[in-house]
């Protein structure tokens, strides 16, 4: 079966979406892919020449480290297996009183800069003056976390069907609704689709496996993912794709290499 997509729900800094016709391995391998293999653009060294501030170098190297950084999609081939070789120097020339926020950093490439400028990365007293050079390059969150493009998870997709002759049911078609969950209704059941969280009131727990019962829809799966601000929510999921592809066509080539000696 060709796996089929369906947006729920799409946002500025995240999309909700759900897969059908995968299983549990390939819904783990695209959850993994996004986190581990999506490369973006992180700091990956700081060089300072002045640093009067209250915390040490090694603390504001890891504060700007952890600065999510726009990371050009049009430019770099994202979904290669192997990375381009491109640094991009972040400069920064502070003086106190006040606080330096990542809107500071100054970029010598104007696609490569802090996706949100609000950041607060010192406080600098009067007088406290902050110098220095950040050189940021494209890594994968499998090396370290500033790499990772966002967050992912996803849950499988189930029904809720609830007998009428529970005492009180209109109550959790109401919360469904007011979850903006589908529901059916039927004469003997209602039947509400969880495409998110929906918990039952503890009151109805003692109808549940008898009255109240869940099924999984087989093969089908939400996904939630949000994006820091390197990249496009959709672009990421649409590279962890492309980036599955190419390790399985990688791997496929490998096994036929290994058959033909």
């Amino acid at each position: 079966m060709e796996p089929k997509f369906q947006i729920l729900e799409k946002r500025e800094d995240s999309i909700r979406f759900i897969i059908e016709g995968v299983d549990v391995p390939f819904a783990n391998a695209l959850r993994r892919t996004i986190l581990a293999e999506v490369p973006t653009f992180a700091v990956d060294e700081v060089e300072f020449f002045e640093n009067d501030s209250a915390l040490f170098d090694e603390i504001i190297a890891h504060r700007l480290a952890m600065i999510p950084l726009t990371t050009p999609v049009e430019r770099f081939s994202l979904d290669a297996l192997e990375l381009d070789d491109y640094t991009v120097t972040l400069s920064l020339e502070a003086e106190g009183q006040g606080m330096v926020y990542s809107g500071d950093l100054k970029s010598d490439d104007e696609g490569v800069k802090p996706a949100n400028p609000d950041i607060p990365i010192v406080k600098l007293a009067e007088g406290q003056r902050l110098t220095l050079n950040a050189y940021a390059r494209l890594g994968r969150g499998k090396d370290h976390a500033k790499w990772q493009p966002g967050f992912v998870y996803y849950k499988y997709l189930t029904k809720i069907h609830v007998s009428k002759e529970v005492p009180e049911w209109e109550e959790l078609k109401k919360l469904a609704e007011r979850r903006g969950l589908p529901v059916d209704e039927t004469e003997e059941e209602l039947i509400i689709t969880t495409t998110k969280a929906f918990y039952l009131p503890r009151k109805f727990e003692a109808y549940q496996g008898d009255k109240i019962r869940k099924e999984v829809v087989p093969g089908t799966f939400v996904f939630t993912v949000e994006t820091n601000g390197e990249l496009p929510v959709e672009e990421i999921v649409a590279i962890a794709l492309k980036i599955l592809m190419r390790k399985s066509d990688r791997f496929i080539s490998e096994l036929h290499k290994l058959a033909s000696d």
